[in-house]
This record gives C-alpha cells, structure tokens and sequence, in this order.
C-alpha cells in the first residue's frame, strides 16, 4: 500500500535542523526576549499591537515545519507493518495529548493556561515522534533477536 501523504526520508534531517534552530529561537524569544532586527512588522496603529516583531511567528511556523518534516519522513523499508505502526503511534499521541489536556484544564489557569495551550500544539507531533522511534527500535531488536 503505497501511503502519498509521505514525504522522502531525506528530510527528516533537514526537518531536525529546522527544529532544533527553531527551538532555539522560540526558547530565546520567549525567555530573553530575543527579537530579531529587521522582522518588525510596520502597523499605523501601534496601540493595536503592543509587540509587532515576527519573531515569535518564525519560530513557532519552523517548530511545526521541522516537527512536520520528521514525523511525515519515510522510513528506508516502508511497508504495511510500518504504516500500521505509525498509525498506531499517532493514535496513542492524540490520545495522551488530550489526556494531559483534560487533566490540566482542571489545574491551570489564568496566563499559565494560555501559556500552557501554546505548548500544548507540539505534544502530539513530538509523543509520535518519540513513540514511533521507540517503536522502530523494539522492532529492529525483535528482528535481530529472530536472525541469532
């Protein structure tokens, strides 16, 4: 079965890079205050925006082009078994994704919980991503177990 809606394993590299790099930015804009010079967006009415630098969107769009990228990369053997692993990964993230959700929509609030919702965009890509390669990697042992 061929699945169109994957991308050449290639760019799982390229996908960390922009990750990592993204990660980066997004911890600096969001803890330092970091903006860079030369993303200020020119608005007319500054008191619509009290912080008009697209830094923050940079970082967030590469966060979910690089999370993309890696967890819709092929795998060098794609077959059958590990399209129902992914699907069975992608299940279980969803699923603890809004488990944690639901647990925390009765202990946060306030900015903590807006703050918290931010984060909340990349558990379900980032558990699939984890998930998947643990799965991947029980596989592989159980194959070598099975060739000794």
């Amino acid at each position: 079965m061929k699945n169109s809606l994957l991308i050449p394993g290639k760019y799982k590299v390229i996908g960390w890079i922009i990750f990592v790099l993204s990660a980066c930015l997004g911890v600096a804009t969001s803890y330092w205050e970091y903006k860079i010079p030369g993303f200020a967006f020119p608005v007319n009415n500054a008191e619509l925006f009290a912080d008009y630098n697209l830094t923050n969107e940079l970082a967030l769009a590469g966060l979910l082009i690089g999370l993309m990228m890696i967890s819709f990369a092929k795998e060098k053997m794609e077959d059958e078994y590990l399209t129902l692993i992914r699907l069975k990964c992608w299940q279980w993230s969803v699923l603890i994704s809004f488990g944690v959700l639901f647990i925390l929509n009765f202990v946060l609030y306030g900015t903590a919980f807006y703050s918290f919702l931010i984060y909340n965009m990349f558990t379900v890509p980032l558990i699939f991503i984890v998930k998947f390669n643990f799965s991947l990697y029980l596989l592989n042992r159980e194959r070598e177990e099975d060739e000794k």
